[in-house]
C-alpha cells in the first residue's frame, strides 16, 4: 500500500503509513463519537476521509475517483481469499424475491469496498436497498443504524426479519429494535456470549429461510 501511495505522489515508508493510518482512524473515530454522542463501538468512520488526509499530509490533492481507487486497492491487498457467496445464498435470495419479499442489506462495512464487491458477486440487483454503516456514521448493534435504515427504506419493524451471523451486532441489535431475527453461524461469526434472544431462531443453512 505504501508503494501504491508513493506512485500517486504521496511518498510513505510502510511503517510511517501504518502509523499515520491508525492515528488518523483514531482521530476520525473520536470526532464522530463527539459529534454523534454514540459510544465508540457503535460509530463507523468513512475511510475515504482517512485516505484523503493521508494524501494531504504529503501535499497531494486527490479526486474522488482516486480515493475510490485507493480504497479498492486497500481492500484487495487485505484479502486472504477472494470474496465468495455462502452456500445457498443466491438460491435463497432469488426465491425470496420470487415470493414477493423485499430484501435489504444492512452491513457494518465501507461503501467504497462493498459496492464493488456486490458487483463482483453479481449481487448488485439482488436487494431493494443497501444500507452500509460508513454511509450512516454508525453501525450495528446501534439502534441508530437499524432505525436509520428503516427510515431510509420507508418501512417499520413490523414484519421484518433480520438474518445475520453475528449474535451481538445482528441479532441483539435487531432485538433492541423489536425486530425478529434468524441467526446463522458461519466461519466469520464471532464467539457467542450467552443465549440468543427469544425473538431469534437459529438456522443451519440459508435455504432454511425458504421453509
Amino acid at each position: 500500500m505504501a508503494r501504491y501511495c508513493s506512485l500517486g505522489g504521496a511518498a510513505y515508508a510502510p511503517s510511517e503509513l501504518r502509523t499515520r493510518y491508525l492515528a488518523l482512524c483514531a482521530q476520525e473515530t473520536a470526532a464522530l463519537v463527539q459529534k454523534s454522542g454514540l459510544p465508540e463501538r457503535e460509530v463507523e468512520i468513512e475511510l475515504r476521509r482517512v485516505f484523503r488526509r493521508l494524501y494531504a499530509e504529503k501535499g497531494v490533492r486527490v479526486s474522488a475517483a482516486r480515493l475510490n481507487d485507493t480504497a479498492i486497492a486497500f481492500r484487495a491487498l487485505s484479502y486472504t481469499r477472494t470474496p465468495r457467496l455462502i452456500p445457498g445464498a443466491r438460491r435463497t435470495l432469488d426465491e425470496l424475491r420470487r415470493r414477493g419479499a423485499k430484501l435489504f442489506l444492512l452491513s457494518n462495512a465501507q461503501s467504497c469496498f462493498t459496492i464493488p464487491e456486490l458487483r463482483l458477486l453479481a449481487l448488485s440487483d439482488s436487494f431493494d436497498g443497501v444500507f452500509l454503516s460508513s454511509d450512516f456514521g454508525c453501525k450495528k448493534p446501534s439502534p441508530a443504524f437499524f432505525r436509520g435504515a428503516m427510515a431510509a427504506a420507508g418501512i417499520t419493524a413490523e414484519g421484518l426479519v433480520m438474518v445475520g451471523n453475528d449474535a451481538d451486532a445482528d441479532i441483539r441489535g435487531a432485538d433492541g429494535c423489536r425486530i425478529e431475527s434468524r441467526y446463522y453461524h458461519t466461519h466469520q461469526s464471532p464467539p457467542r456470549s450467552g443465549a440468543l434472544p427469544e425473538s431469534c431462531r437459529e438456522i443451519w443453512a440459508l435455504t432454511d429461510l425458504l421453509l
